[in-house]
């Protein structure tokens, strides 16, 4: 069976101007991959001309049995982007919210320790902070909504020190040594509240609720043309939080089988997911094939709603799919557990980035 050799942790990912590559437990101070030497490798460049073609993304997904969704934060450098979006999944409405934002010194913190992130528009507020020492980890947004969607408001809160809390964090290849692509992935059980408030006066309250949330920052040194997909869930089988992020945009990179991303946090445990390959012959908004070659990953993604964005902001393009729907299959753990389910709520992603 796959398996993936789990390090300490590094005290930062960029040592004498070079990434360090690997999959580590628990995380670092800080997300920061600025200063590699040569990324693109061409003639040096100062790193403050390089560092600015690093994109961040900062995502945080939750299935609360009534909802599920995503609060996103994309920093591009020249522009930023915040969306909240999520589903009823009784009915499948689609909520969603989006604001673009100008240019930040940060968008997206490096500090993994203590830090926050917002959006502070009137309109779209949007923040999420966390403060290990104290425990914290904290989710709120008020969406101001129009003649269609209804008024949001949200708020979640988390605990590290859960016995289903589990980390991991992530530096490879993009897709050659010379650049690097890290991610740092946590699993933490949650409570939370939302509430819709529509045109008409009628308020929605979902009483507090218990659920699961899958956080995940990443930093990547952007290609002029970049695509990707991954499939990601966050919820529960039989009393156990689930949560994993199956990603097939690093295809063809170097040492892919003994450094990607893919990883399933399961129980409070981790288990490193091979390589694999994600397909949807009849469209994205069809049916999704995920397998590997390890039999560690056999699932379909069926789609059940789609929400579209395009970015057009200065001299950058993008073109985002988030799909809600439901996995069938099953994926097994490093201790051989087969994990087998059906209909379980996820969502995809599909993308498409031009700068």
């Amino acid at each position: 069976m796959y398996s993936r050799k789990i390090e300490d942790v590094p005290e930062k990912l960029v040592v004498n101007h070079k990434p360090v590559f690997g999959t580590f437990k628990g995380h670092p101070q800080r997300l920061d991959i600025r200063g590699i030497f040569k990324p693109y490798g061409l003639f040096p460049l100062p790193t403050f001309i390089t560092n600015l073609r690093i994109k961040s993304r900062l995502t945080f997904s939750f299935d609360t049995g009534e909802y599920i969704g995503t609060v996103r934060f994309i920093d591009a450098k020249i522009a930023g982007f915040a969306e909240v979006v999520f589903w009823n999944k009784a009915t499948n409405q689609r909520f969603a919210y989006h604001a673009l934002t100008g240019p930040r010194r940060r968008f997206i913190p490096h500090n993994l320790e203590k830090a926050s992130t917002a959006c502070y528009k009137k309109k779209r507020y949007t923040k999420i902070s966390w403060d290990r020492k104290k425990n914290k980890f904290s989710v709120m947004f008020n969406l101001k909504g129009d003649s269609v969607r209804p008024s949001a408001n949200g708020t979640f809160t988390a605990d590290f020190n859960s016995a289903e809390f589990c980390e991991l964090t992530c530096c490879c290849p993009y897709p050659t040594r010379r650049r690097a692509n890290a991610s740092y992935m946590a699993s933490l059980p949650l409570q939370g509240t939302v509430i819709l408030t529509y045109p008409n006066g009628e308020t929605k309250d979902l009483q507090t609720a218990k659920g699961n949330s899958l956080f995940v920052i990443s930093r990547v040194y952007l290609k002029f043309y970049s695509t990707g997909e991954f499939v990601s869930c966050t919820g529960s089988i039989k009393g156990k939080n689930i949560s994993f992020k199956i990603s097939s945009e690093i295809e063809g990179a170097v040492c892919s089988d003994k450094i990607n991303r893919n990883v399933l946090l399961y129980d409070g445990k981790v288990t490193p997911l091979p390589p694999v390959r994600i397909t949807h012959p009849e469209g994205i908004k069809e049916k999704w094939v995920i397998q590997d070659t390890e039999n560690m990953v056999d699932l379909t993604f069926t789609p059940l709603s789609v929400n579209l964005n395009k970015i057009n902001a200065f001299l950058a393009k993008a073109a985002y799919y988030t799909v809600y729907g439901t996995f069938e299959g099953s994926i097994m753990t490093a201790d051989g557990e087969k994990i087998s389910f059906k209909s379980l709520s996820g969502l995809s992603e599909n993308y498409l980035i031009r700068l």
